[in-house]
Protein backbone atom coordinates (compact mmCIF):
# COMPACT_ATOMS: atom_id res chain seq x y z
CA UNK A 1 0.00 0.00 0.00
CA UNK A 2 2.77 2.41 0.95
CA UNK A 3 4.63 1.60 -2.28
CA UNK A 4 1.53 2.42 -4.36
CA UNK A 5 1.15 5.80 -2.60
CA UNK A 6 4.80 6.66 -3.25
CA UNK A 7 4.49 5.74 -6.92
CA UNK A 8 1.25 7.68 -7.27
CA UNK A 9 2.86 10.73 -5.65
CA UNK A 10 5.81 10.52 -8.00
CA UNK A 11 3.52 10.31 -11.00
CA UNK A 12 1.55 13.34 -9.75
CA UNK A 13 4.77 15.34 -9.27
CA UNK A 14 5.89 14.44 -12.77
CA UNK A 15 2.54 15.58 -14.17
CA UNK A 16 2.77 18.95 -12.35
CA UNK A 17 6.32 19.41 -13.64
CA UNK A 18 5.22 18.71 -17.21
CA UNK A 19 2.29 21.12 -16.95
CA UNK A 20 4.55 23.84 -15.57
CA UNK A 21 7.05 23.35 -18.36
CA UNK A 22 4.32 23.38 -21.01
CA UNK A 23 2.93 26.70 -19.68
CA UNK A 24 6.37 28.28 -19.64
CA UNK A 25 7.11 27.15 -23.18
CA UNK A 26 3.67 28.27 -24.33
CA UNK A 27 4.35 31.83 -23.15
CA UNK A 28 6.79 32.40 -26.01
CA UNK A 29 5.40 30.01 -28.58
CA UNK A 30 2.96 31.25 -31.23
CA UNK A 31 -0.70 30.45 -30.57
CA UNK A 32 -2.09 27.38 -32.16
CA UNK A 33 -4.71 29.40 -34.02
CA UNK A 34 -3.29 32.89 -34.74
CA UNK A 35 -5.87 35.56 -35.66
CA UNK A 36 -6.27 35.92 -39.43
CA UNK A 37 -4.57 38.84 -41.13
CA UNK A 38 -7.22 41.52 -41.73
CA UNK A 39 -7.71 42.10 -45.44
CA UNK A 40 -8.74 45.52 -46.81
CA UNK A 41 -12.46 45.78 -47.39
CA UNK A 42 -14.27 47.60 -50.20
CA UNK A 43 -16.10 50.64 -48.83
CA UNK A 44 -19.32 51.56 -50.63
CA UNK A 45 -19.64 55.29 -51.09
CA UNK A 46 -18.91 58.33 -53.21
CA UNK A 47 -15.45 58.92 -54.71
CA UNK A 48 -12.85 60.75 -52.63
CA UNK A 49 -10.88 63.76 -53.89
CA UNK A 50 -7.40 64.34 -52.51
CA UNK A 51 -4.79 67.04 -53.03
CA UNK A 52 -1.49 65.26 -53.66
CA UNK A 53 1.53 67.54 -53.23
CA UNK A 54 3.99 64.76 -54.08
CA UNK A 55 2.93 64.72 -57.73
CA UNK A 56 1.29 68.18 -57.84
CA UNK A 57 -2.10 66.84 -58.81
CA UNK A 58 -5.65 66.66 -57.53
CA UNK A 59 -6.70 63.00 -57.61
CA UNK A 60 -9.98 61.16 -57.15
CA UNK A 61 -10.05 57.59 -55.83
CA UNK A 62 -12.70 54.89 -55.58
CA UNK A 63 -13.17 53.59 -51.99
CA UNK A 64 -14.56 50.34 -53.36
CA UNK A 65 -11.10 49.47 -54.72
CA UNK A 66 -8.99 48.04 -51.90
CA UNK A 67 -5.55 48.72 -53.41
CA UNK A 68 -5.08 52.39 -54.25
CA UNK A 69 -1.75 51.71 -55.93
CA UNK A 70 -3.53 50.14 -58.89
CA UNK A 71 -4.82 51.91 -61.99
CA UNK A 72 -8.35 50.78 -61.13
CA UNK A 73 -8.40 52.91 -57.98
CA UNK A 74 -7.65 56.33 -59.48
CA UNK A 75 -10.69 57.67 -61.32
CA UNK A 76 -9.58 61.23 -62.10
CA UNK A 77 -6.44 63.31 -62.01
CA UNK A 78 -5.98 67.02 -62.68
CA UNK A 79 -3.38 69.73 -62.87
CA UNK A 80 -3.52 73.00 -64.83
CA UNK A 81 -2.19 72.87 -68.39
CA UNK A 82 -2.11 75.20 -71.38
CA UNK A 83 -4.49 72.82 -73.17
CA UNK A 84 -7.00 73.47 -70.37
CA UNK A 85 -6.62 77.23 -70.77
CA UNK A 86 -4.19 78.05 -67.95
CA UNK A 87 -1.25 80.42 -68.26
CA UNK A 88 2.36 79.39 -67.76
CA UNK A 89 2.47 81.40 -64.52
CA UNK A 90 -0.68 79.71 -63.18
CA UNK A 91 0.76 76.31 -64.06
CA UNK A 92 4.06 77.06 -62.34
CA UNK A 93 2.33 78.26 -59.17
CA UNK A 94 0.27 75.10 -58.76
CA UNK A 95 1.72 72.79 -56.12
CA UNK A 96 -0.95 70.13 -55.73
CA UNK A 97 -3.77 72.06 -54.10
CA UNK A 98 -4.95 73.00 -50.64
CA UNK A 99 -8.66 72.46 -51.28
CA UNK A 100 -11.03 71.11 -53.94
CA UNK A 101 -14.83 71.00 -54.17
CA UNK A 102 -17.21 69.79 -56.89
CA UNK A 103 -20.38 71.84 -57.46
CA UNK A 104 -22.95 71.02 -60.23
CA UNK A 105 -20.78 70.71 -63.31
CA UNK A 106 -17.98 72.86 -61.92
CA UNK A 107 -15.17 72.56 -59.41
CA UNK A 108 -13.11 75.03 -57.42
CA UNK A 109 -9.60 74.63 -56.13
CA UNK A 110 -7.15 76.63 -54.07
CA UNK A 111 -3.41 76.41 -53.79
CA UNK A 112 -0.92 78.41 -51.76
CA UNK A 113 -0.60 81.16 -54.36
CA UNK A 114 -3.43 80.59 -56.85
CA UNK A 115 -7.09 79.63 -57.14
CA UNK A 116 -9.35 78.51 -59.97
CA UNK A 117 -12.86 77.71 -61.11
CA UNK A 118 -13.01 74.94 -63.72
CA UNK A 119 -15.52 72.79 -65.51
CA UNK A 120 -15.90 69.31 -64.07
CA UNK A 121 -14.89 66.69 -65.04
CA UNK A 122 -13.21 68.29 -68.08
CA UNK A 123 -11.06 70.59 -65.91
CA UNK A 124 -11.24 73.51 -68.36
CA UNK A 125 -10.35 76.94 -66.97
CA UNK A 126 -13.35 79.16 -66.21
CA UNK A 127 -11.55 81.63 -63.94
CA UNK A 128 -8.14 81.67 -62.30
CA UNK A 129 -5.89 84.11 -60.49
CA UNK A 130 -2.44 84.29 -58.96
CA UNK A 131 -3.06 85.30 -55.33
CA UNK A 132 -0.54 85.72 -52.54
CA UNK A 133 -1.44 84.98 -48.93
CA UNK A 134 -1.22 81.19 -48.60
CA UNK A 135 -4.71 80.38 -49.86
CA UNK A 136 -6.06 77.42 -47.91
CA UNK A 137 -9.68 76.90 -48.94
CA UNK A 138 -12.11 77.57 -51.80
CA UNK A 139 -15.85 77.44 -52.34
CA UNK A 140 -18.06 78.07 -55.38
CA UNK A 141 -21.09 80.21 -54.55
CA UNK A 142 -24.42 79.59 -56.29
CA UNK A 143 -23.98 82.74 -58.41
CA UNK A 144 -20.66 81.53 -59.82
CA UNK A 145 -18.37 83.63 -57.63
CA UNK A 146 -15.52 82.01 -55.71
CA UNK A 147 -14.90 82.37 -51.97
CA UNK A 148 -11.35 81.98 -50.65
CA UNK A 149 -9.58 81.85 -47.28
CA UNK A 150 -5.92 82.93 -46.95
CA UNK A 151 -4.08 82.01 -43.75
CA UNK A 152 -1.12 84.36 -44.20
CA UNK A 153 -3.16 87.03 -45.95
CA UNK A 154 -5.54 87.04 -42.95
CA UNK A 155 -8.65 87.43 -45.07
CA UNK A 156 -11.78 85.85 -46.50
CA UNK A 157 -12.56 87.08 -50.00
CA UNK A 158 -15.27 86.58 -52.58
CA UNK A 159 -14.00 87.20 -56.11
CA UNK A 160 -16.39 88.11 -58.93
CA UNK A 161 -15.39 85.07 -60.98
CA UNK A 162 -18.89 85.01 -62.51
CA UNK A 163 -18.04 88.22 -64.37
CA UNK A 164 -15.24 86.90 -66.56
CA UNK A 165 -12.25 84.53 -66.66
CA UNK A 166 -9.81 87.13 -65.28
CA UNK A 167 -12.04 89.39 -63.19
CA UNK A 168 -10.19 90.80 -60.16
CA UNK A 169 -13.02 92.46 -58.20
CA UNK A 170 -13.56 91.12 -54.71
CA UNK A 171 -15.14 91.78 -51.33
CA UNK A 172 -13.05 91.11 -48.24
CA UNK A 173 -13.53 90.29 -44.56
CA UNK A 174 -10.45 90.51 -42.30
CA UNK A 175 -9.86 87.25 -40.43
CA UNK A 176 -6.53 86.16 -38.97
CA UNK A 177 -5.18 82.74 -39.98
CA UNK A 178 -8.25 82.17 -42.18
CA UNK A 179 -8.38 78.50 -43.16
CA UNK A 180 -11.84 77.38 -44.30
CA UNK A 181 -14.84 78.48 -46.37
CA UNK A 182 -18.07 76.52 -46.82
CA UNK A 183 -21.34 77.77 -48.32
CA UNK A 184 -24.57 76.98 -46.45
CA UNK A 185 -27.59 77.14 -48.83
CA UNK A 186 -30.10 76.74 -45.98
CA UNK A 187 -28.93 79.78 -44.05
CA UNK A 188 -27.36 81.60 -47.03
CA UNK A 189 -24.12 82.14 -45.14
CA UNK A 190 -20.46 81.37 -45.63
CA UNK A 191 -18.98 79.40 -42.71
CA UNK A 192 -15.37 80.29 -41.96
CA UNK A 193 -12.65 79.58 -39.39
CA UNK A 194 -9.91 81.92 -38.29
CA UNK A 195 -8.77 84.32 -35.61
CA UNK A 196 -10.32 87.58 -34.44
CA UNK A 197 -7.51 90.06 -34.97
CA UNK A 198 -8.79 92.38 -32.24
CA UNK A 199 -8.39 89.85 -29.41
CA UNK A 200 -6.70 86.80 -31.04
CA UNK A 201 -9.72 84.57 -30.27
CA UNK A 202 -9.91 81.43 -32.43
CA UNK A 203 -13.39 81.33 -33.89
CA UNK A 204 -15.92 79.71 -36.19
CA UNK A 205 -18.30 82.28 -37.64
CA UNK A 206 -20.66 82.96 -40.56
CA UNK A 207 -20.53 85.68 -43.20
CA UNK A 208 -23.34 87.13 -45.27
CA UNK A 209 -22.49 87.73 -48.93
CA UNK A 210 -24.06 90.96 -50.09
CA UNK A 211 -23.46 93.63 -52.69
CA UNK A 212 -23.82 92.49 -56.29
CA UNK A 213 -22.40 89.65 -58.34
CA UNK A 214 -19.93 92.13 -59.83
CA UNK A 215 -19.05 93.86 -56.54
CA UNK A 216 -19.53 91.41 -53.65
CA UNK A 217 -19.47 92.47 -49.99
CA UNK A 218 -18.92 90.41 -46.83
CA UNK A 219 -20.45 91.05 -43.42
CA UNK A 220 -20.13 88.92 -40.29
CA UNK A 221 -23.32 87.59 -38.72
CA UNK A 222 -22.12 87.67 -35.14
CA UNK A 223 -25.05 85.67 -33.83
CA UNK A 224 -23.34 82.60 -35.31
CA UNK A 225 -19.88 83.26 -33.89
CA UNK A 226 -18.49 80.69 -31.43
CA UNK A 227 -15.10 80.29 -29.80
CA UNK A 228 -13.26 77.13 -30.85
CA UNK A 229 -12.48 74.68 -28.01
CA UNK A 230 -8.82 74.51 -29.06
CA UNK A 231 -6.65 76.92 -31.09
CA UNK A 232 -6.01 77.20 -34.80
CA UNK A 233 -9.19 76.33 -36.65
CA UNK A 234 -8.64 74.40 -39.82
CA UNK A 235 -11.40 72.52 -41.62
CA UNK A 236 -15.13 73.15 -41.96
CA UNK A 237 -17.06 70.61 -44.02
CA UNK A 238 -20.59 69.37 -44.57
CA UNK A 239 -22.09 66.72 -42.34
CA UNK A 240 -24.03 64.80 -45.00
CA UNK A 241 -27.31 63.44 -43.69
CA UNK A 242 -27.87 66.22 -41.13
CA UNK A 243 -28.08 69.82 -42.37
CA UNK A 244 -27.94 71.12 -38.81
CA UNK A 245 -24.39 69.85 -38.27
CA UNK A 246 -20.91 70.67 -39.55
CA UNK A 247 -17.50 69.04 -39.18
CA UNK A 248 -14.91 71.39 -37.69
CA UNK A 249 -11.24 70.66 -36.96
CA UNK A 250 -8.43 72.54 -35.22
CA UNK A 251 -4.82 71.70 -34.43
CA UNK A 252 -6.02 70.48 -31.05
CA UNK A 253 -9.06 68.41 -31.96
CA UNK A 254 -12.04 67.63 -34.18
CA UNK A 255 -15.63 68.57 -33.47
CA UNK A 256 -19.22 68.50 -34.62
CA UNK A 257 -20.91 71.91 -34.68
CA UNK A 258 -24.65 72.20 -34.05
CA UNK A 259 -26.01 75.23 -35.89
CA UNK A 260 -29.19 75.44 -33.79
CA UNK A 261 -27.56 75.33 -30.37
CA UNK A 262 -24.29 77.02 -31.48
CA UNK A 263 -22.32 74.32 -29.65
CA UNK A 264 -19.27 72.23 -30.53
CA UNK A 265 -19.07 68.65 -29.30
CA UNK A 266 -16.24 66.15 -29.62
CA UNK A 267 -16.14 64.14 -32.83
CA UNK A 268 -16.85 60.41 -32.51
CA UNK A 269 -13.35 59.62 -33.85
CA UNK A 270 -11.64 60.12 -30.47
CA UNK A 271 -10.82 63.80 -30.94
CA UNK A 272 -7.70 63.32 -33.06
CA UNK A 273 -5.27 66.23 -33.39
CA UNK A 274 -4.08 68.03 -36.54
CA UNK A 275 -6.81 66.62 -38.78
CA UNK A 276 -6.43 68.50 -42.07
CA UNK A 277 -9.53 67.17 -43.79
CA UNK A 278 -12.63 65.30 -42.64
CA UNK A 279 -16.01 64.37 -44.07
CA UNK A 280 -18.62 61.65 -44.12
CA UNK A 281 -20.25 59.55 -46.76
CA UNK A 282 -24.04 59.91 -47.05
CA UNK A 283 -24.20 56.44 -45.48
CA UNK A 284 -22.40 57.71 -42.38
CA UNK A 285 -18.82 56.45 -42.80
CA UNK A 286 -16.21 59.03 -41.74
CA UNK A 287 -13.05 59.64 -43.79
CA UNK A 288 -10.15 61.85 -42.77
CA UNK A 289 -6.54 62.79 -43.42
CA UNK A 290 -4.02 63.47 -40.68
CA UNK A 291 -0.29 64.21 -41.17
CA UNK A 292 2.04 61.24 -40.85
CA UNK A 293 4.31 63.39 -38.66
CA UNK A 294 1.54 63.57 -36.03
CA UNK A 295 0.89 59.82 -35.91
CA UNK A 296 2.48 57.66 -33.23
CA UNK A 297 4.06 55.49 -34.40
CA UNK A 298 4.71 57.10 -37.76
CA UNK A 299 3.52 54.73 -40.52
CA UNK A 300 6.24 52.81 -42.36
CA UNK A 301 4.85 54.21 -45.64
CA UNK A 302 4.53 57.95 -45.13
CA UNK A 303 4.98 61.34 -46.76
CA UNK A 304 8.62 62.41 -46.76
CA UNK A 305 8.05 65.72 -48.57
CA UNK A 306 6.67 67.70 -45.62
CA UNK A 307 5.19 67.39 -42.12
CA UNK A 308 1.60 68.36 -42.93
CA UNK A 309 0.61 65.59 -45.36
CA UNK A 310 0.02 61.84 -45.33
CA UNK A 311 0.17 58.81 -47.59
CA UNK A 312 -2.79 57.21 -45.80
CA UNK A 313 -6.54 57.85 -45.73
CA UNK A 314 -8.31 56.62 -42.60
CA UNK A 315 -11.85 55.24 -42.49
CA UNK A 316 -14.17 55.12 -39.45
CA UNK A 317 -17.72 54.02 -38.80
CA UNK A 318 -20.31 56.70 -38.10
CA UNK A 319 -19.86 55.85 -34.43
CA UNK A 320 -16.11 56.45 -34.55
CA UNK A 321 -14.73 52.91 -34.70
CA UNK A 322 -11.71 52.65 -36.97
CA UNK A 323 -12.42 50.42 -39.97
CA UNK A 324 -9.24 50.56 -42.02
CA UNK A 325 -7.22 52.68 -44.39
CA UNK A 326 -5.95 53.16 -47.94
CA UNK A 327 -2.29 53.94 -48.57
CA UNK A 328 -0.73 55.28 -51.76
CA UNK A 329 3.02 54.78 -51.92
CA UNK A 330 4.86 58.09 -52.18
CA UNK A 331 1.73 60.23 -51.91
CA UNK A 332 1.49 63.41 -49.84
CA UNK A 333 -2.23 64.03 -49.35
CA UNK A 334 -3.13 67.29 -47.62
CA UNK A 335 -6.92 67.66 -47.97
CA UNK A 336 -9.75 65.21 -48.59
CA UNK A 337 -13.25 65.92 -49.92
CA UNK A 338 -16.25 63.74 -50.65
CA UNK A 339 -17.00 64.12 -54.37
CA UNK A 340 -20.60 65.22 -53.89
CA UNK A 341 -21.91 68.23 -55.79
CA UNK A 342 -24.52 69.06 -53.14
CA UNK A 343 -23.48 71.67 -50.58
CA UNK A 344 -24.95 69.64 -47.72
Amino acid sequence: MMKRIILTGAAFALLVFQLACSKKQGATAPPDNPPPVQQPEPYPGLPLALTNEAVKKIEIYDPMVTDWNTAAAKKWSWSPTTALGFSADEINRFGGGTDFKVRKGYAVMSDNSMAAVMTYPAGQRVWAKIISGNVHSAELLPNGNIALAASDGNWIRVYASSQGPNNSNYGEFALGAAHAVLWDPELNVLWVTGQDQSNNAHILTALAVGGSDAMPELTELKQYRVALPTPWGHEVSSYYGNKNLLWVTTNGGEYVFNKSTKTLSMSPTNNLTFVKGIGNQPGGQIVLVRPDANKNPRPPVSCSLNNWSTSTIDFYTAGGQRQGSRTVNGACFYKIKIVYDNYQ
